[in-house]
């Protein structure tokens, strides 16, 4: 086997299930080219709703929920902090009049990309692990929400690695 050979081998070994964007992401924290939701607000408050409905489907929201919920609207956006709890108090509220989960799957699966939806489990997860509790009613929101959004298989799996691997890191 040739030197070129091997050191193409090895590199795939290390990042098996990565895109380029990916490993950008991974390395630098920037998503480049897919992301056209940053700037999209109904695309924001969509996302919002959709994880003030993950926050609630335990019977209630802790404050750890909401904590990370405003953690992952800042950082995902690169929203100013009141400006994110603005975001989630708009979505709790608009839930309370409106709480379809059909109607928000719909809205995602018509306005998010498949990466894009990779990154929106990421965060759907988080949620559900912020209060360290697993209830019964997030575990059959997952499902309903993996269904709904037609997330295949490798790509959850691909989500639940990430997962893992950025919470052990800490």
């Amino acid at each position: 086997m040739t030197p070129v050979k091997r050191r193409e081998i090895q590199a795939t070994r290390i990042i098996p299930d990565m895109s380029l964007v990916d490993l950008i992401y991974a390395k630098t924290g920037i998503r480049i080219g897919l992301d056209s939701i940053a700037g999209d607000i109904e695309a924001q408050t969509l996302i919002a709703s959709l994880l003030a409905l993950v926050a609630k489907s335990d019977g209630g929201v802790s404050p750890d929920e909401s904590l990370r919920r405003v953690e992952l609207l800042r950082s995902r956006f690169q929203l100013r902090p009141g400006e994110a709890l603005h975001m989630i108090t708009r979505a709790s509220d608009e839930l309370a009049a409106h709480t379809d989960l059909d109607e928000i799957l719909d809205s995602v699966n018509n306005n998010l990309s498949l990466a894009q939806k990779e990154d929106l489990m990421l965060m759907v997860l988080s949620v559900i692990s912020a209060d360290n509790q697993k209830d019964a009613g997030e575990m059959k929101l997952l499902a309903a929400v993996t269904e709904g959004l037609k997330i295949p298989d490798t790509v959850m799996n691909k989500v639940y690695k990430r997962y893992f691997e950025k919470n052990t890191q800490k």
